[in-house]
């Protein structure tokens, strides 16, 4: 299965596609939202998401294996940090 190439024009609707991949591919299905992440200040860096994904699963960002391989797959897509203003100026073909 491959990690979806579409994009979306508005930041929580793109990572909610992140989100449903990471469901999809990797088995991470929980009920964290986009918009839970974005409430939580104007950019989220990799990690933090990485740390919030594992913890909607009940897993210990701390000593789970996936924090990092999660970070990547975030920094993949949006490099180490995204913000509303930075993903609208990203000039990514959107959907």
């Amino acid at each position: 299965m491959k990690w979806s190439r579409k994009r979306k024009a508005d930041l929580v609707a793109d990572l909610d596609l992140l989100i449903n991949d990471l469901c999809v591919i990797w088995g991470f299905c929980n009920q964290l939202r986009a918009r839970d992440l974005i409430s939580l200040g104007e950019t989220l860096d990799a990690d933090t998401f990485a740390c919030a994904v594992l913890k909607a699963e009940g897993l210990n960002p701390e000593t789970s294996q996936y924090r990092k391989p999660i970070s990547r797959k975030f920094i993949e897509r949006y490099g180490p940090t995204v913000s509303k203003e930075s993903h609208s100026a990203s000039g990514y073909a959107f959907e």
